[in-house]
């Protein structure tokens, strides 16, 4: 009976958030890029990744990714929804489509992630989130932990963890535009 009212006040607490007018804490147009550490399908090695994101109305917002090393690109496109939890914290789900090239294979598949968006600090985001793709035959899930310092306004350092089916080290920069 405990976790019946603690998921119902939960629930009623987020529509009430996502209803309330709060700005997202979270901006979602940028573009990214740097380098890539991955080892996935028995893979593993350096290369580079480029990737960014577009408001469009609210609550959406278009991604786009291409990371690429020795044996393996992969391009990801797709759309999240997003809403502020409270003016620090953001939650998004979304999916779309997954190019894989990995060897002689490719093929085109769907993925989908979801995460929260976190600014303690106005300079400072982390962003846990969970990936999913399935593309060449098999799903791959994996768990993500980013995270961006903002050095100047329109300017921040990226650096993100993945760790799963999909193991990757990411550091590069970003750069914010729009509001």
């Amino acid at each position: 009976m405990k976790l019946a009212t603690t998921v119902r006040t939960t629930s009623i607490a987020l529509a009430l958030a996502s209803l309330s007018g709060i700005a997202s804490a979270a901006n979602y147009n940028y573009v990214e890029g740097g380098f890539l550490y991955r080892d996935t399908y028995g893979n593993d090695d350096a290369g580079f990744r480029v990737g960014g994101s577009v408001a469009l109305a609210a609550p959406l917002a278009a991604y786009g990714e291409f990371s690429s090393n020795d044996r393996l690109d992969q391009f990801s496109a797709g759309a999240v929804f997003h809403q502020p939890i409270n003016s620090e914290l953001d939650w998004f789900a979304g999916g779309g489509l997954e190019y894989v090239d990995v060897g002689p294979q490719d093929d085109l598949g769907f993925g989908l992630r979801g995460g929260l968006r976190w600014t303690p600090l106005k300079a400072f985001e982390v962003t846990p989130e969970l990936r999913y793709f399935d593309a060449v035959g098999d799903g791959r899930v994996s768990f993500r932990v980013g995270g961006v310092y903002a050095f100047s306004p329109p300017f921040a350092l990226t650096a993100a963890v993945q760790g799963g089916d999909d193991d990757r080290v990411e550091v590069g920069v970003r750069w914010n535009f729009g509001t």
